[in-house]
């Protein structure tokens, strides 16, 4: 398989995995979310090394077939990123504010458990 071709399956396995991060972010399943994030960063050095020889391939026919659809899927993966960011930053902020709440209630209780415990006198007033 031709550098080009292989560049192009990498690509696409990477757009996978970000719509797969897209469904993890949304389940809120962080586990596969990081796995997801592992794998394309392991795609990432081998995209790099598939683009310096794609582009030799392309130098050498003096064509580039797929270097459009290429370009496509990069614009593509680029706003799959954005938004998996945005929900990133949307399901922060609502743990934070579901944190907050929880920390209330708790105060709250803690109050109340406070107003309704009767102290108990100590069993031993003296010795002799």
């Amino acid at each position: 398989m031709s550098a080009e071709k292989t560049l192009l399956a990498t690509y696409q396995e990477w757009h996978r995995l970000a719509e797969a991060e897209g469904k993890a972010i949304r389940r809120r399943q962080w586990n596969f979310l990081l796995e997801c994030q592992a794998v394309v960063q392991k795609l990432q050095p081998a995209i790099t090394q598939l683009t310096r020889e794609a582009a030799a391939e392309w130098k050498q026919s003096g064509t580039d077939l797929v270097k459009n659809k290429i370009r496509s899927l990069v614009t593509e993966l680029i706003a799959l990123g954005q938004q998996n960011q945005a929900q990133l930053i949307a399901a922060r902020a609502a743990a934070q504010a579901e944190r907050e709440q929880l920390e209330q209630a708790r105060q709250n209780l803690k109050r109340l458990h406070q107003s309704y415990v009767i102290a108990r006198p100590t069993a031993w007033t003296s010795f002799s």
